[in-house]
């Protein structure tokens, strides 16, 4: 092993690192090396390299994959977020490590990855198991120990099971002025903040916890949609301000008529514009069981969940002539594509006059 300085030809100094590992499966000798530009990161980059070495001392330079998610990946992984962290964890101790965690990582191969999808209850549990599974493996081809990831490979997933949410969507602005008129006469500010803010503006859940007041622009009626508040275990620190799902997600948007009148008559503080216990920022299990309460409550209300109050405001503006485009960037989407696949579903009618339009 060795760090060596060496300048290239324009001048610049590079620090080469060089560590000996062990043996390939073919019997030749294992040399890692890396290339940077200060000591400071050469030696870094050494000691990493030598950890790993000495994890896989006396496997012929092989290594389990519990043994190399523990010892490897997850010292690497300190930077993911808490509610991604949570997500890795419960994947990796209910799937992956139960069925491939003694296999050696160079022998996992699709046949293996399948075994794990099968052992998922449904298609939604295989495919998140598989994702989490693909992002360790894809360290591993960085770090040489895999030439391919199998983990990229299509697989036969269970059924799909039983959706979270009763799927109930409601189709215009008229049907969801009626279940905000309930929610203005009856629910607690609070539970009025979450409703207004998903079936008028359209915003995730996670985006309404995360929102304060100073993103509410009452002079130029717009919001600014700049985080999100996400539910993470007190392992990995508790609920997690961070950044919105996707760069498209941090947004400005222009207020709802209706939602920029409700909110004249609201008294303007500092902090967190929905609030839950103590005065804080509402936790989202906080933001579900008190929705869910107000349900119970007032059985004449239309069941809406937290999540679908988003799909509803979609589905409503399309139904009033706005554009698959413009809903995108209200919504946030990555793409327009993911516009059109989840919520653009025309009607008969529609169909029929662009059929016959140049008739």
């Amino acid at each position: 092993m060795s760090i060596r300085k060496r300048k290239r030809a324009d001048g610049s100094t590079v620090y080469d690192v060089v560590v000996y590992m062990g043996f390939t499966r073919d019997g030749r000798r294992d040399r890692k090396s890396v290339t940077v530009k200060t000591k400071a990161a050469a030696e870094m980059e050494q000691a990493k390299l030598m950890a790993r070495r000495d994890a896989m001392r006396n496997r012929s330079g092989r290594m389990r994959l519990a043994d190399y998610i523990g010892e490897v990946y997850w010292p690497a992984a300190a930077s993911l977020a808490a509610s991604s962290k949570d997500t890795y964890e419960k994947e990796i101790r209910l799937r992956i490590v139960p069925v491939l965690g003694n296999m050696d990582v160079r022998d996992i191969d699709r046949a293996a990855i399948q075994r794990m999808v099968d052992s998922a209850g449904t298609e939604a549990v295989g495919k998140k198991a598989v994702g989490v599974l693909k992002t360790i493996l894809n360290e591993a081809v960085a770090d040489g120990m895999i030439a391919t990831n199998p983990a990229c490979a299509r697989f036969a997933y269970p059924p799909k099971g039983r959706k979270r949410d009763n799927g109930l969507v409601l189709a215009t602005f008229g049907e969801i002025f009626g279940l905000l008129g309930i929610v203005r006469e009856r629910a607690s500010e609070s539970v009025q903040r979450i409703a207004y803010t998903g079936l008028l503006q359209g915003l995730r859940p996670e985006e309404r916890y995360a929102l304060d007041w100073g993103d509410l622009d009452m002079e130029r009626k717009e919001i600014g949609v700049h985080g999100a508040y996400v539910t993470a275990s007190r392992t990995h620190g508790g609920n997690q301000l961070k950044a919105t799902k996707t760069p498209r997600g941090d947004r400005v948007v222009p207020m709802h008529p209706a939602f920029a009148e409700w909110l004249e008559g609201e008294e303007r503080r500092d902090g967190a514009f929905i609030l839950g216990a103590g005065g804080g920022r509402i936790s989202p299990s906080t933001a579900r069981h008190r929705w869910d309460a107000f349900l119970r409550d007032n059985p004449d209300a239309p069941c809406i969940t937290v999540e679908n109050m988003r799909h509803s405001f979609a589905t409503a503006y399309l139904h009033a002539g706005g554009s698959i485009e413009a809903l995108s960037r209200l919504l946030g989407h990555a793409s327009i594509q993911t516009t059109v696949n989840r919520y653009y579903r025309p009607s008969t009618d529609s169909l029929r006059d662009d059929l016959f339009a140049d008739l």
